[in-house]
């Protein structure tokens, strides 16, 4: 699945800034986990964040960063997306969110809420 994915606490993705995963809250989780590597920096803006680099079930690596109080998973990879990142999801309160507004839960993917 070639496809962008969104960890976030908001109803829509695109408004994670109304209800943000906290940028610090993010770094110590990343910081601590045993499944994510620190992989280089991004630059938004005047600022520089770190990106994390996560080796999926088929052996595909996605990249991790956190953009606008929600966090992105970018990268291919042909796993079960909430199987891959669910967890992820769950420690933030969060669901896990495609692009084009699907919802990923442990019974499947769930249809646009709007």
């Amino acid at each position: 699945m070639g496809y962008e994915l969104h960890v976030t606490r908001a109803a829509e993705y695109y408004e994670s800034e109304e209800h943000p995963i906290a940028l610090d809250e993010w770094l110590a989780y990343a910081e601590r986990s045993p499944t994510l590597t620190q992989g280089g920096w991004i630059w938004w803006d005047e600022d520089r964040h770190p990106f994390y680099v996560f080796t999926c079930g088929d052996g595909s690596v996605v990249s991790l960063t956190w953009f606008e109080g929600a966090i992105e998973i970018k990268g291919h990879f042909d796993g079960d997306a909430y199987r891959e990142f669910g967890g992820l999801a769950e420690d933030f309160q969060a669901s896990l969110q495609g692009d084009d507004g699907e919802r990923y839960t442990p019974s499947g993917a769930l249809p646009p809420s709007h």
